[in-house]
This record gives structure tokens, sequence and C-alpha cells, in this order.
């Protein structure tokens, strides 16, 4: 199976570097091409452009950064990709940009999946992603197992595309509300004079997911660096589709504003490449504590 891979930022060169060890005929392709010098080292093909990438793929895969890069990039698809390839889209987009790339992408007689990811990109450097996914049966049947890949766990949604979108913003959505509520307890607790050693031991206990477990440890510490975490700006982007796509039908995400307040504040404060769990320093700066 000849494989395409677009975009190599940090979530996208980890799920990429997956494909190439599952065997794959890989040929890659990012803006900067110093990113895709590793990729051909180890035997991948480099791309001219975006069309050249894609043109004589079976599977197109895309980690790029919104709707917008998304829907500009499916535009080139739509005249570059042979008839019955299909496009994977592992970014995190909302429900309409899925379903609007489906259209266009049938139109033209190709295929979209949307194929979300959950998980760190350490989580995907180990091929331990969740997907899930959603699109044409047969279209899901031909890019499984490239997202097996990089994924221990993958999903098969609907054939509604947005519907894979719409778990991946509730999955995110529970993981800041966590991360809220561990910043509030933390500050209580450390304003308070508490052991905050004693409430990171609950933390970890109370929380089944090994994430969880993570953050609890990582605001415990005010471990915050970026590498090989989610930033503050990829997840500020995530909590506003959130809130948008919630408002659509008339739910009120009231944790993801408080969250997305602070999110606003850390960026303006110089903290866009931290992770996006250091909205805890908003919180204890806001409480007095420095």
């Amino acid at each position: 199976m000849k494989v395409a891979f677009v975009g190599l930022g940090n979530m996208g060169s980890a799920i990429a570097n997956c494909i190439l060890k599952g065997g794959f005929d890989l040929t890659v392709f990012n803006r900067t091409r110093a990113k895709m010098e590793p990729f051909i080292a180890q035997g991948a093909k480099g791309g001219a452009d975006v069309a050249d990438t894609v043109k004589d793929a079976d599977v197109v895969v895309t980690s790029l950064m919104d709707d917008k890069s998304v829907l500009d990039h499916v535009a080139i698809f739509a005249r570059a990709m042979k008839k019955g390839a299909v496009h994977v889209c592992v970014t995190t987009v909302s429900p309409d940009c899925s379903e609007e790339a489906a259209k266009l992408h049938a139109a033209a007689g190709s295929a979209y999946v949307a194929g979300p990811v959950v998980g760190r990109p350490d989580a995907a450097a180990a091929g331990a992603l969740l997907s899930f996914l959603a699109g044409p049966a047969k279209a899901v049947d031909t890019v499984e197992p490239v997202c097996r890949a990089y994924s221990t766990k993958v999903i098969r949604v609907s054939e509604k595309a947005g519907s894979a979108n719409i778990l991946k913003l509730c999955v995110n959505y529970t993981v800041i509300s966590v991360i809220e509520t561990f910043s509030e307890v933390y500050a209580f607790a450390d304003k308070a004079g508490a052991n905050l050693d004693a409430l990171r031991e609950f933390l970890e206990e109370a929380m089944a997911h090994p994430a969880l477990k993570l953050y609890a440890r990582k605001l415990r510490a005010r471990d915050f660096a970026g590498r090989g975490g989610f930033t503050m700006q990829g997840g500020n982007k995530d909590v506003s589709l959130m809130l948008k796509a919630a408002g659509e039908v008339g739910v009120d995400f009231a944790i993801g504003k408080i969250a997305k307040r602070k999110m606003e504040t850390a960026i303006a404060n110089g903290m866009g490449e931290k992770d996006w769990s250091s909205i805890y320093e908003i919180t204890r700066k806001e409480s007095g504590l420095d």
C-alpha cells in the first residue's frame, strides 16, 4: 500500500514514523524540508509539493493545524489524488469541517475518513494512540491497517465523518475539565498549607486513564515544558472548537469557558508553547501564589 503523509509537526512526525516502521511505502511532505530529511534517510520518499506527494497514494494521511488548513489541502487533493484513494485526517477539527471535506472528496471521486487521535506526541511515538474512524465503510476498511500502525486501539464510529470529531472533542473536553479541577484543588491545598503529595497520591489513584494520572503528577511538579506534550496554542484551538460545537446544539460547556479564559491569559503571557496543563500557573497567580 502506498501512503502519503502531509504535515510533520510534533504529532505528525511521530505518527509518520510509526507508519514507516509498519512497512508501508511512504512519501512525506512538509513545508519545512528539514523535517522531511530524517524520513528520507530511513527510506521514505520526499514529495516536491503537496500534489506530487499524494498523486500515487492509496491512502493520504494529514496532520495539520485547523479547519482552514485541512480544507485548503482538500482543495488540492481533489485535483491530485487518484480515483478511489482515501484521505484520513488525524487533526482535531470541527465536525462541520469533516462533513465539508467528505463532500469535496466524494465529488472528486476520492474518499474521506475522519480519524482524529487521542494521545500526546509521546504516545504517538510509541504507537499508542486511540483512533476514532468515521466515513464510508469501504474507505475505513482501506485506512484501518495504516491507522493501526500508530494506534493501540481503533474504534469505528459511523459513516458520518463528523461523528468522530464530536467524540474527540468530548474526550479533550473531559481532559481539560480534569486539568482545571486539578489546578483549583492544588492551588487551594497549597494556599491552605495542606500536604500536596498526599493530594497528588489521591488524584493519581482516583484516575484510571494514564494520561490523567500523568497530569496529576505534572501539576504537582509544575513541569510544563512543551516537549512531548500538547501546547497551549493547540489546546486553545481545541477548546474553541469544543465551545463552538457544543453551543451549536445548545449545550453550555461552562468549565470550557473558564479554561479558555486562562489559556488566553497564558498565551498573552508568553506561554503559548508550554503544555496546556500550565493553566495551573494562571490559577496560582490569580490565587496569590507564586
